[in-house]
């Protein structure tokens, strides 16, 4: 396997914890040794050995040369923080008293880009939904929005109302996954001693005497019920000394997951998630395909969704689908309903198509708006599997680089020498995978 060879200062370790080489020790010279032979005449060069011009048709040589040429050009200002998806909250319109509701008749400059807010922020998306209902512009699609973020609400409500006065919401969605975790061990009967600590855990979040720590390398560790470590930073030589200790039945690592349920598909990728692990959200503008002759800016909708090369297509909502299409005045194409192989087994699902493209500093990073396929999940957003997916089209588009430099980062871009003239260099002997210590 190709490698790449770095030079390393005396004594330095080529990587950590291995040995080096011992230099073999040099012969001495003795007289008699120095006068019975005589020195080596060196051999001959060999004609078109030794350094040789490379080629400079050869693509990697051209790459390099032109990496050479235009590095300090292609460097851009404020990276990486200037180059991540920003959205502006959108313009204020003011009270209007006869609503539009023909597509065709949106003013030039509205957008239904609501990404200045946190999807599960609820209370705001509430108040800006209110906002845009009084603004009577497509007031349908937030008056569609506001049923289902009042609905997201209450069963916060219920959630928080459910658990003892005074604990955080990521404490309350953290005992309501455990509950469910508790559940299916019920029902498995095989649960590899991890109930005593699940019970345990769950009277220890609600009588304070533990609490949620949003710092991902912060653990404490269980066995049989009862906490013997922490809160630390995870160590897997510890975690290892503990299993060995105490038994690999019987042993919980708690704040190594988060605090919500994680999704897990098979339709999708297996990721972990949360911030502890390395997957990306890329925000997506999406068109109706049935309008492209008349689809605007003002006739766009943005999505968040997770990087997902793992899925056969994009998953979006039933509330997405009716968003757009009431936004477009017209039904997406449908393709087919389609059986879906997902953990929970064959799920059938509608397909549609849509326009999709990714903006970002107003530009498109596509040259053109590409229609892709769709799925439309049965499942409402408010559930802890309902997470948009991005389908595996992004990397059939654009440059998808990542790094082992412990950063999580995804550089994505339309110019391989822009990215690579950015991308801070590392030393893959130095990276850790998550989700253990990643802030290492």
């Amino acid at each position: 396997m190709p490698t790449t060879r770095q030079k390393r200062k005396p004594a330095e370790d080529l990587l950590p914890g291995l040995p080096m080489d011992e230099k073999r020790p040099k012969r001495s010279k003795g007289s008699e040794a120095s006068s019975s032979r005589a020195p080596k005449a060196k051999p001959a060069a060999k004609k078109g050995k030794g350094k040789q011009k490379q080629d400079e048709s050869l693509p990697h040589v051209a790459l390099a040369n032109s990496l050479l040429k235009r590095g300090d050009a292609l460097r851009l200002p404020n990276f990486p923080e200037g180059s991540y998806q920003t959205f502006a909250p959108p313009k204020e319109w003011g009270h209007r008293d006869v609503p539009i509701t023909n597509p065709a008749d949106i003013p030039k400059g509205w957008t239904s880009c609501d990404l200045d807010i946190a999807e599960d922020d609820v209370d705001s998306m509430i108040e800006r939904c209110h906002r845009r209902i009084d603004e009577g512009i497509m007031p349908v699609i937030w008056e569609d929005k506001l049923i289902m973020y009042q609905k997201m609400k209450q069963r916060r409500i219920d959630m928080i109302n459910s658990e003892p006065p005074g604990l955080s919401w990521e404490v309350v969605q953290r005992l309501d996954s455990l509950q469910m975790i508790k559940k299916s061990l019920d029902e498995t009967g095989d649960d590899t001693g991890s109930t005593p600590n699940v019970i345990a855990i769950m009277a220890a979040y609600r009588s304070g005497d533990l609490v949620w720590n949003d710092d991902p390398g912060s653990v404490t560790y269980w066995a049989h019920g009862k906490m013997i470590a922490g809160p630390k930073k995870m160590e897997m030589d510890e975690f290892l000394a503990i299993s060995k200790e105490y038994g690999h039945r019987g042993v919980w690592v708690e704040g190594v997951d988060d605090y919500k349920p994680e999704p897990m598909y098979l339709f999708m990728c297996v990721p972990p998630w949360g911030l502890r692990y390395s997957m990306h959200m890329i925000t997506v503008s999406m068109r109706n395909p049935s309008t492209w002759a008349t689809n605007t800016w003002e006739h766009t909708m943005a999505l968040s969704v997770l990087e997902d090369t793992g899925a056969a297509a994009m998953k979006i909502y039933p509330s997405d689908q009716q968003f757009l299409e009431d936004l477009s005045g017209c039904p997406l194409p449908v393709t087919s309903v389609t059986n879906m192989s997902t953990a929970a087994g064959l799920v059938p699902v509608r397909s549609v198509v849509v326009q999709v493209n990714i903006f970002h500093d107003d530009q498109p990073m596509l040259p053109r708006w590409i229609n892709v396929r769709a799925c439309i999940g049965n499942d409402p957003p408010s559930s802890p599997s309902s997470m948009r997916l991005s389908g595996v089209w992004l990397h059939h588009m654009l440059y998808c680089l990542s790094m082992p430099n412990n950063t999580n980062t995804m550089y994505v871009g339309t110019d391989v020498e822009e990215i690579l003239a950015n991308a801070p260099p590392c030393n893959p002997a130095y990276a850790i995978p998550p989700p253990v210590d990643p802030t290492t």
